[in-house]
Formats: structure tokens, C-alpha cells, sequence
């Protein structure tokens, strides 16, 4: 007889095995959910620290760039600047992050926008002051934006932006031009040996002047040779192509205050200011220190001190990088304003050297005895002389250029800046 309890012992424990076998695969699935969740929870932070620092990082580019933009004029109507640093960029380097040691590399872009406002006084119609007889204001702003992008991973990056509104000292008001080839207070001698004066258009004025009396007598054309001309290839130089034909010499007067009417005429910021300017920026210069060839660093105004004659010797550098040769104050469409200061006298400008701006002498009774010399001016030259400029002699040449106009024109002389204010609900993170 065979017993059926052996059957059963052999079976005994399978239904445990089974139990634990399903709770091992499910703590198993747990294990690896917990895992994968806590890895994703582990990206998710890391994520959510990059995202944050990178947004940081464009935040600190940002504020940086408002900063330097509080100080300095910003050239063209775009200026985009990243570590590269270049040319006329706030100089700035790579952020690093503080949690994950990442670091982030920003660029800046300032870009000049002109805004028209509603300048309702009471502001109580301002969402419908369309048509309602409200005046208008045209503003320029600069919208500052920073983008930050991750040096190991450039997936992360973060965007900021913001408008400001600069505080500049203009040298030139809204939509002035550059003044003609020649600005006297009062008039001149009929000029002797070669001088030439070429313009832009045959109806350019080449002289104007301060006085009130008769422009034949006040402003002779006496041997000025007036020549028409085109700057064809837009390189700021007259080439010897571009002479088109001869013009008419046209001159004029304008109206002259007691005190700097020249100056007056020509500039919008006093000449007291724009003394302290050049002197804040180190550019004076006098006979012990050489002043220096090519562009200048803002502002674009110099204090010339020497007793004269200024020739090559005064010049120091090499300026081939900028195209121009050790003989040459200023570059073409970068142009240096000249100081004269009264104790300076009137200094001539010799042969030989080229400057690409404006000389101005303070002086109201030194011009009268002295000539010019044989240097040729990108520009203009403008005397205070109250009564008669001494004759220009030799073979100077006197040449009409557009820098521009106002804000344009104010960026050529590479201007500087009081300070910039940030337009309050123009701040946008993306």
C-alpha cells in the first residue's frame, strides 16, 4: 500500500518559493524605479542648477554691460561683444558658476533704438493720446542684451535684456553736420600762394564768418582754388580720381555771440567742457610730449599746447595698422577735434602732416600775424580771430568730409558718457 503523505512533503515550501520569488521581483522594480527616479531627480537638480547659473551668468553680463555702458559711448547703431574683446567693447570674461563649477562665456549686444512717446502731462489719457492733440517725443535708447552659453556644455545658455537710456555729452547737437572747411569770427586776408579747398558739392559753402559786414571784402576768394570732389570708394581719403571739376567758392556768415562764437557755431557742449574733457582723458599735449598719430581713445578731443610750428617732428607712433603713416593726427571716419588754447597763440600746421578732424585756435588776436603752412585738413579749421586770419600760404589743402550728423557724428568723435539709467519694465529673462 502506498502512502500519499510522502507526496505531499515533497511538495511542501513550493508556495514560499513562489512568494519570495515575486516579492524579489518586486523589490527589485522598486530598487530600479528608486534608482531611475533618483537619477532623474540627480539631472533634474543639475538641470535646474545649470538653468539657474546660467541665468546668472546672463544677469551678471547684463549688469556689467549697464555698467560700462554709464561710462562709455557706444559706436554705430549695433555693437555686439563677446571675450574676444574687441574694439570699442567693454572688456569682460567667462562667469563661473558657484554649485557646479561650470563655467559660462556671455555676449553683450547694444543696439540704439529710437522710441516715440506720448508726453501727455497728466498722463491720463495715455492709452489714447493717438489723435487726441498730445505731443510726441522721439527718444534714443540702447537695448542692452546678454546671452550666456556654458563653456563644457553650450546646450545650457539663458538670455536677458533690458533698455537704457544714455546721458551723453554731445559735441554736436541733434542734426548738425560738419562745419565748412573754414570758420572765422571774423575775416581774412585774400589768401596768397596755393591754398585749395575741395567740396563735397559745388554749392558747399568753404567759408563762413561771424562778421556782419560785406562777405566781398570780409571773405576774398583771392587765390583759393576751389575743387569739387567725390569720395567715390567710401575710404575717407582723396584719391587722385576723385576730383570731379571746378566749383564756385561760395561763402556765408552766420550769427555771432560776445564770447567763442566760432566755437559756439560749430559745438554743443562749452569750450570750458570740452577743455576738462580732453585734460580728464591725459590728451594734452605740449612741446616736451609728442602727440600721438592714428585714432584716439574716447573722447576724440585734443589740448595742443605747442608753440609751433607743428610738423612730423611733433608726431610720435606707427600707425600703419590704422592706414595711415606716423605723420597723421586722427583716421579716416575717425576723426580728433584740436584744441588751440589762447596761450597757445596760433601755431602753424606745416607740410608734410595730414590731420582728419577739426583745429580750433581760441585765440582772438594771434591768428591775425601768422599763415598757415602746407598740412592738409580732413575737415575743418576754425579761428576766433576777431578781426583778420592771417593769409594761409604755402600749398595747404583744406577737404570737406562727411563724418555725419548728430548722434552719427558724435560717435566719430568717439564722445563720452555721464551715465545711463535703466527704463524701468524693460527687463525681460525669456
Amino acid at each position: 500500500m502506498i502512502q500519499s503523505h510522502n507526496v505531499k512533503t515533497r511538495q511542501h515550501g513550493a508556495a514560499t518559493l513562489v512568494v519570495v520569488l515575486v516579492l524579489t521581483m518586486i523589490m527589485a522594480l522598486v530598487s530600479i524605479t528608486t534608482a531611475r527616479t533618483g537619477i532623474m531627480e540627480q539631472k533634474m537638480t543639475g538641470n535646474d542648477l545649470r538653468a539657474r547659473e546660467a541665468q546668472e551668468a546672463a544677469e551678471a553680463g547684463l549688469e556689467y554691460g549697464i555698467a560700462w555702458a554709464s561710462k562709455n559711448y557706444i559706436m554705430g547703431d549695433v555693437l555686439t561683444c563677446t571675450t574676444a574683446n574687441e574694439p570699442d567693447c567693454p572688456v569682460h570674461s567667462t562667469v563661473s558658476g558657484f554649485s557646479t563649477s561650470e563655467t559660462y562665456s556671455y555676449t553683450l549686444i547694444f543696439t540704439k533704438v529710437t522710441v516715440t512717446i506720448c508726453s501727455d502731462p497728466s498722463y491720463t489719457t495715455e492709452p489714447n493720446c493717438v489723435g487726441n492733440g498730445n505731443t510726441w517725443e522721439s527718444t534714443l535708447l540702447v537695448r542692452v542684451q546678454s546671452t550666456s552659453q556654458g563653456d563644457a556644455d553650450k546646450n545650457i545658455s539663458a538670455k536677458a535684456e533690458t533698455f537704457i537710456k544714455q546721458d551723453s555729452i554731445d559735441l554736436f547737437g541733434s542734426g548738425t553736420t560738419m562745419p565748412p572747411p573754414w570758420v572765422v569770427a571774423g575775416c581774412i586776408q585774400s589768401p596768397k600762394g596755393n591754398p585749395d579747398i575741395y567740396v563735397l558739392n559745388s554749392s558747399s559753402v568753404s567759408i563762413i564768418s561771424g562778421s556782419s559786414g560785406p562777405l566781398s571784402s570780409c571773405l576774398p576768394e583771392g587765390n583759393l582754388t576751389i575743387t569739387e570732389w567725390n569720395d567715390t570708394n567710401g575710404n575717407g581719403f582723396k584719391d587722385n580720381n576723385e576730383s570731379v571739376n571746378n566749383a564756385s567758392f561760395v561763402n556765408n556768415n552766420f550769427n555771432c555771440g560776445a564770447t567763442n562764437c566760432s566755437w559756439d557755431y560749430a559745438f554743443n557742449v562749452p569750450l570750458a567742457e570740452a577743455k576738462q574733457l580732453a585734460t580728464t582723458a591725459g590728451h594734452v599735449y605740449d612741446d616736451t610730449s609728442l602727440i600721438p598719430c592714428g585714432a584716439s581713445s574716447s573722447p576724440s578731443i585734443y589740448m595742443i599746447n605747442n608753440s609751433g610750428p607743428l610738423n612730423s617732428a611733433a608726431i610720435s607712433g606707427n600707425c600703419s595698422a590704422d592706414g595711415v603713416d606716423a605723420a597723421t593726427i586722427g583716421v579716416p571716419h575717425e576723426p580728433i577735434l584740436l584744441i588751440v588754447p589762447a596761450s597757445a597763440g596760433c601755431p602753424k600746421f606745416n607740410g608734410g602732416i595730414t590731420i582728419y578732424g577739426i583745429i580750433y585756435f581760441e585765440s582772438t588776436t594771434a591768428c591775425a600775424s601768422n599763415g598757415w603752412g602746407g598740412a592738409t585738413v580732413y575737415g575743418s579749421v576754425i579761428w576766433e580771430e576777431v578781426n583778420v586770419v592771417g593769409k594761409p600760404n604755402a600749398n595747404p589743402e583744406f577737404i570737406e568730409v562727411n563724418y555725419g550728423s548728430g548722434d552719427t557724428l558724435n560717435d566719430s568723435f568717439h564722445m563720452t558718457i555721464n551715465d545711463a539709467a535703466r527704463l524701468p519694465g524693460t527687463w525681460k529673462d525669456f
